[in-house]
């Protein structure tokens, strides 16, 4: 989609990893679904990736910035250590306003049935309520707490305030100003290329390295520009912020919000390596997984293997078809598991991770999902499976490990699961 947010109380947000499809991968060696090696740059493009067509640049306005905002500007261009290349012109708009533009952009970036497909896998793995409707938790998610966003494809930036420019306005400017000035040092057109060839996770950690940087260095703004009362102000407007609709599952929640968390505490230890160098380097060769981000140490040496999920909806028999398909990054999975796991439980089975997508079919009201894996060490997959065995004891579900791979076939109930446990063999 091209679009970075910030949502309320200082928590960012974006469409959910998967909207924009999973990441391709080399083709798989067996119909079960055993995971390949190839390399993480490999090109082959999934047939069920089907980006949107990309929007038309926007045209940048010239002229001065208002002084509060050029001084804004400043401040941030100061703190981050870097400077604009050309005019960047801020839009102050109301939250109906907001609501109203990303309404447009997800409606189409993001088309219901697409939504509604990527909806029934992941309610038939358990990481969404039987019944949740995606497209509206996505869209409620979004039109409810975004505060303003930067579009890397027409370089808009947008953000909500009103005449009294509060603190949390001046706040929400310098962390879309931070994007603004990456997107004119290094690029940030290189995310719409990962999400547009449904390369999910390695966007996903990219998306971390971008919005971390914007929180630390809108954090940094904050510190030295804005003075008590300002910051106490902020904390009340937050405290003040409505929480997600009842329409928007816990996971929708985790997902938009991991790559702020994550990723400022990737941020943070990549400053604490080498300063603002170390970050900018990073920005150029950023990490290529969400394991990476959750663990530092393993950037940049330790990459993924690339794994598909193979496509057999031929051998599940007549009417059946593939539906939908995403990389399940560390991430994913840690988000997932901690739905009903205690958190050192769900990072710990999540650790170890190597590769990893997911494949689901349809026929009618029938949902299968394979889900293949790859771990670092046969103990990594022995702990993903035991609790993953966990995880599907009250589902259609079923866990098969070998060696260091493990592959879980779910299911929308007990009869397909054996037409899945027949197809896989």
């Amino acid at each position: 989609m091209g679009v970075l947010f910030l949502a309320g109380a200082c928590t960012g947000a974006k469409p959910l990893p998967v909207a924009s499809g999973p990441p391709s991968t080399s083709p798989s060696s067996s119909a079960g679904g055993s995971p390949s090696g190839s390399p993480a740059s490999s090109p082959v493009i999934d047939p069920l990736c089907k980006p949107p067509p990309p929007e038309k640049p926007g045209q940048q306005k010239g002229g001065a910035l208002p002084p509060a905002i050029a001084r804004i500007a400043d401040q941030v261009e100061e703190e981050r250590g870097l400077k604009f290349k050309r005019p960047v012109a801020p839009e102050p708009v109301s939250r109906q306003q907001i609501a109203r533009m990303l309404t447009r952009s997800y409606q189409e970036q993001y088309p219901k049935a697409q939504a509604a497909a990527e909806g029934r896998a992941l309610i038939t793995m358990g990481a969404l309520p039987a019944g949740t409707d995606l497209y509206k938790a996505v869209l409620d998610f979004g039109t409810s707490q975004i505060l303003g966003f930067y579009d890397t494809q027409t370089h808009k930036l947008v953000f909500q305030s009103n005449k009294a420019f509060s603190p949390l306005a001046r706040f929400t400017l310098a962390h879309e100003l931070t994007h603004a000035l990456q997107d004119q040092n290094f690029g940030l057109e290189r995310l719409d290329r990962l999400n547009r060839v449904c390369r999910d996770d390695r966007a996903e950690a990219f998306l971390s390295l971008i919005e971390g940087d914007a929180v630390e260095s809108q954090i940094r703004w904050a510190r030295s520009s804005l003075s008590n009362d300002d910051i106490r102000q902020i904390q009340r407007e937050a405290a003040g912020f409505p929480p997600p609709p009842a329409s928007v599952p816990r996971f929708v929640q985790e997902e938009f919000r991991f790559p702020y968390a994550a990723g400022q505490s990737f941020v943070e230890t990549i400053i604490a390596r080498g300063g603002l160098d170390a970050l900018d380097n990073a920005l150029r060769h950023p990490p290529v997984s969400t394991e990476q981000v959750l663990h530092p140490a393993k950037y940049p040496k330790d990459t993924p293997r690339d794994v598909r999920a193979s496509d057999i909806s031929a051998k599940l028999g007549k009417g059946w078809k593939a539906t939908d398909f995403s990389d399940v990054g560390e991430g994913f999975l840690q988000d997932m598991f901690q739905l009903e796991l205690p958190a050192p439980e769900a990072r710990q089975a999540a650790a170890g991770w190597d590769g990893g997508q997911y494949r689901a079919f349809g026929k009618g009201s029938r949902t299968a999902v394979l889900l293949t894996t790859v771990w670092d060490t046969e103990r990594d997959a022995g702990e993903f499976s035991a609790t993953m065995g966990r995880w599907i004891s009250k589902r259609s579900a079923k866990v098969v490990r070998k060696g260091t791979s493990v592959t879980v076939l779910f299911a929308s109930d007990k009869a397909t699961l054996r037409i899945l446990e027949t197809a896989v063999g």
